[in-house]
């Protein structure tokens, strides 16, 4: 696949070439599963140089804003251009702890690993600086998600991160704990210090229907849903990164308000517009979009 550019010569993703005949011995499906890999492969210098690309970019654009903000505000910089520090030292504990189950290596493809190497990354980012922070383990880190932060992500020093923990150990707690699932009628209605708050550690594109809504039935573990609906209305589908449910988690905290924590943490492009309080909206409609779970 050959890169293109746009008008201003930046680089963009390259278009995938057509599907090679599928070799003697392979289902077209499987064909079609390793060639896409192989094309990733390839691609990823290409990537990795894009990528650059569009943070220096997005530097320049920075710098840009700032200086003008400067000029018009005689030398006073605006509040949504201040940096959020990297760790928040006014930090306070939430009482409640987290657990990402990833247990379900097998049934993500290698982009939807990195997708959730990614989640977790940022999740911690969201655990420093936050007001408020969990304690966080990550269970069943084992297989292709503890080969991608050893050898994807060298120097993340994920075993001294702060409140956050990593074992290959897959028990979950069934006593005092709570696994958030939107396949479930329960709605979660507040978050209790001393409660283990568990979520799917999986990207699948709803290829598995109520995965998590059934792990926890197994094992008798209760299970609740974020209140979306009641507070909020999406534009889209009713879904969360592993990212976003800890991060709303989290924002709870500071004034116990869920309204309050979903419109700070979603996108706006996510939030189309304010539930009418009066009238209230109950869809708990479980679905899918990539790199995203039902919560």
């Amino acid at each position: 696949m050959t890169p293109e550019t746009n008008n201003d010569e930046t680089l963009i993703r390259p278009k995938r070439a057509a599907l090679p005949p599928v070799p003697e011995g392979m289902s077209k499906s499987q064909w079609k599963k390793q060639w896409k890999k192989e094309q990733f492969e390839a691609n990823k210098p290409l990537y990795a140089k894009i990528r650059k690309e569009k943070k220096q970019k997005a530097r320049e654009q920075r710098r840009e804003r700032m200086q003008k903000a400067l000029e018009e505000n005689g030398g006073e910089i605006p509040e949504e251009l201040r940096r959020t520090p990297r760790v928040n030292v006014n930090q306070k504990d939430s009482g409640i702890k987290v657990i990402i189950d990833c247990a379900f290596d097998e049934l993500m493809n290698d982009k939807e690993i990195v997708s959730l190497s990614t989640q977790i990354t940022r999740a911690y980012s969201a655990n420093k600086r936050e007001n408020h922070f969990a304690d966080v383990k990550v269970t069943s880190f084992n297989k292709r998600l503890k080969e991608r932060f050893d050898c994807g992500l060298k120097g993340a020093n994920y075993d001294a991160w702060k409140h956050f923990e990593f074992t290959d150990d897959s028990t979950l707690p069934t006593t005092n704990a709570v696994y958030l699932t939107a396949d479930t009628d329960e709605t979660l209605e507040t978050l209790e210090p001393g409660t283990t708050y568990i979520v799917g550690g999986i990207v699948d594109k709803n290829r598995h229907k109520a995965l998590c809504y059934n792990k926890a039935k197994e094992l008798g573990i209760p299970t609740r849903r974020l209140p979306i609906g009641e507070y909020i209305k999406l534009s889209g589908r009713k879904v969360l990164t592993t990212t976003h449910v800890i991060q709303i988690m989290l924002k709870y905290f500071d004034n116990h308000d869920w309204k309050e924590a979903f419109e700070s943490v979603l996108p706006a492009r996510k939030l189309a517009e304010l539930a009418d309080q009066a009238e209230g909206s109950n869809s708990s409609t479980p679905s899918q979009e990539p790199d995203a779970q039902d919560i």
